[in-house]
């Protein structure tokens, strides 16, 4: 399989130095987490032609004609970070700052996957957040529903939330709360980011740049 670990140690450095209070959506009793993640990249092509990191953004790209991450994989063509370890109880968060091409289209930015040992009871997705080109750029749920537009070649901030104790999930782009769900009872989840080709007219390359990785976790409560 082509992947690589990575665990970034100036991230970790600020998370730990961080207050408790860092996240969104408020509430106490936060915990940093390091921020650990694994890369999958196409098998056709080098990793430094389909990821890289200058400056601390780490930038993923996907070509539609690429194949999967793995040898007899039949999924499309992904470059992820796919972050560990999985998380199976409790609330975490999920903050980063990202940018993406105004005029690329029918890829996900971010998905919480169920884990591996129940993702055929539960199916393999939570969640996914889809990037499209229309309204200068946008974000989209599962259902097509566009979250925030206008976002295309500007930074913006995404905050997921998860809370297996109440079985919700919370979306906010730049701090504005705009998805509320309930999630399906697995109790294995973990998070990815980057850039996994969908069905929504994928334009002939896709990318986007992620920077300011972070996580936190605490005791969930059924809400």
């Amino acid at each position: 399989m082509s992947m690589r670990s990575f665990v970034y140690f100036g991230f970790t450095a600020v998370l730990l130095a961080s207050t408790a209070s860092a996240q969104v959506g408020g509430g106490t009793g936060w915990t940093p987490l390091p921020v650990k993640f694994d890369v999958q990249w196409p098998t056709n092509a080098a990793r430094v032609d389909r990821y890289w990191e200058h400056d601390s953004i780490y930038h993923c790209r996907v070509y539609s004609t690429d194949g999967a991450f793995s040898v007899g994989n039949t999924t499309r063509p992904r470059t992820e970070q796919r972050f560990t370890p999985d998380y199976k109880d409790g609330e975490i968060q999920y903050q980063s700052m990202e940018l993406a091409p105004a005029d690329e289209n029918g890829y996900c930015i971010f998905q919480i996957h169920t884990g591996d040992a129940q993702s055929h009871e539960y199916g393999a997705t939570a969640f996914m957040l889809f990037w499209m080109s229309k309204d200068g750029g946008s974000v989209h749920d599962y259902s097509g529903k566009e979250l925030a537009g206008n976002l295309g070649g500007k930074w913006f901030q995404v905050n997921v939330d998860q809370n297996l104790a109440s079985n919700t999930l919370k979306v906010w782009i730049n701090r504005q709360l705009v998805w509320t769900q309930h999630t399906k009872d697995a109790r294995d989840f973990y998070f990815k980011d980057g850039v996994y080709v969908q069905h929504d007219d994928p334009t002939p390359c896709m990318d986007v740049n992620i920077t300011d990785i972070r996580m936190w976790k605490r005791s969930g409560n059924a809400e």
